[in-house]
This record gives C-alpha cells, structure tokens and sequence, in this order.
C-alpha cells in the first residue's frame, strides 16, 4: 500500500508543477492576444510566439516534475521502481502534450528527456528511510 500511495503523490506533485509552470510562463509573459485554452490552433501560436524565457520555465517545470515526482514516490514508498513510474507517465504525459500542440523542437525535446532526467537524480540522491528517520527530511 506505501508504494501505491508513494507513486500516486508522486505524480499529483508533478502534474502540479507542470501545470504551476505552465500558468507561471503565461502570466510572466502573457499573449498580446488570451489565448482559449479550447482553441487549439491559438493555444499552439501563443506558445510559439512565447518569449525563449517563458519557454524555459514550463522546460524547468518539466524538469522539476522528474525530480519531486520521483523524489517523493521514492521517500514515501520507499521502492526505486515508484520513481521510474512518476517519471514515464509524465513523459506519457508529454507525449500527449506534443500530440496536442505546437511547440519548438527544442521544448518537445525538452517534454521528452527533463522528466527522465529528473527522475534519475532523484533517484541518485534518494538514501533510504531508516526506522525511526521522519518521511520528509
């Protein structure tokens, strides 16, 4: 049951910090135009008008949906696999986004490999609980 608990907070922390990213980059630099999240073809050109600076804040925000996803999935199931978990269904995730919408190649290759990235250095600087060790230290 910890594990299951420990993938699942896992990935609601990064879908929190994907979405976090991604309203942070549209408020820092917002369109000249709003765009509606229901128009897919003006959502695709307010990304691609987005300045390279709000691009590399939803790329962090991928980022760092790797690295805490897999990090907590890790610290609270206390299983390595969790953390793989977490970070192939924010790829999943990404994937979905890239069918969905226009991004530069560098952002969709970003979507792709941050989330891995992440999840690996999580997993470098995970060290297991020992009894007695609180959840979060």
């Amino acid at each position: 049951m910890r594990r299951i608990v420990g993938t699942v907070v896992g990935l609601v922390l990064a879908v929190a910090l994907i979405d976090g990213a991604w309203e942070l980059a549209e408020r820092w630099f917002p369109a000249a135009i709003a765009a509606d999240a229901s128009d897919q073809e003006m959502l695709a050109r307010f990304v691609m008008a987005m300045p390279l600076a709000g691009q590399a804040i939803i790329a962090a925000g991928w980022l760092l949906a790797g690295v805490v996803g897999a990090f907590a999935a890790l610290r609270i199931g206390q299983w390595r696999p969790g953390g793989w978990i977490v970070a192939l269904v924010v790829v999943a995730d990404g994937v979905w986004n890239l069918t969905q919408l226009a991004q530069p190649w560098w952002l969709r290759g970003a979507t792709l490999i941050l989330p891995l990235l992440g999840a690996w250095l999580a997993e470098r600087h995970f060290h297991r609980a020992r009894p007695g060790d609180p959840l979060i230290s």
